[in-house]
């Protein structure tokens, strides 16, 4: 243990009274990035049957051009886009709702190729559907015999 960084924090911490240094701590809001951070937003969830995967994903206030969406090896869909306000940020009295650029990485049930991904988008829900592995290979077997 470093004693001279120890000291160091010692003479930091005994600067402030123990209420004002925690009360003054989150002065300025609590940092965007803990509040709210993107790392789960959109939400989504994934249904499956015996021939099509199903994800759904909530993006409330997009629109289909404020999304973008790809394959990424196979087994990842990547969705970004950009969340906008509808108000200046100076007319903000109380905000839950996330603003601002996302990214998020969806982890396939199944790998796909981009070929077999069928989307639709209406009233903020982004639908991807394709059909599982074993019906695509099926089809292409199909294909062959015939």
């Amino acid at each position: 243990m470093d004693m001279e960084k120890v000291k160091m924090w010692l003479e930091l911490t005994n600067k402030y009274p123990k209420d004002d240094f925690w009360r003054g701590l989150f002065n300025h809001g609590i940092p965007e990035r803990v509040v709210h951070a993107s790392d789960d937003f959109p939400l989504y969830d994934i249904y499956k049957n015996e021939s099509a995967i199903c994800l759904v994903i909530e993006v409330p206030g997009l629109s289909r051009s404020d999304l973008s969406v790809a394959l990424r090896q196979e087994d990842t869909l990547v969705v970004k886009g950009k969340v906008r306000s509808l108000f200046p940020p100076d007319m903000e009295v109380k905000r839950e709702r996330f603003y601002g650029e996302f990214e998020r990485l969806i982890p396939l049930p199944e790998p796909t190729e981009a070929r077999f991904i069928q989307s639709s988008f209406q009233d903020g829900i982004l639908q991807i559907t394709y059909p599982r592995q074993f019906a695509a290979n099926a089809d292409s077997q199909d294909d062959r015999i015939l």
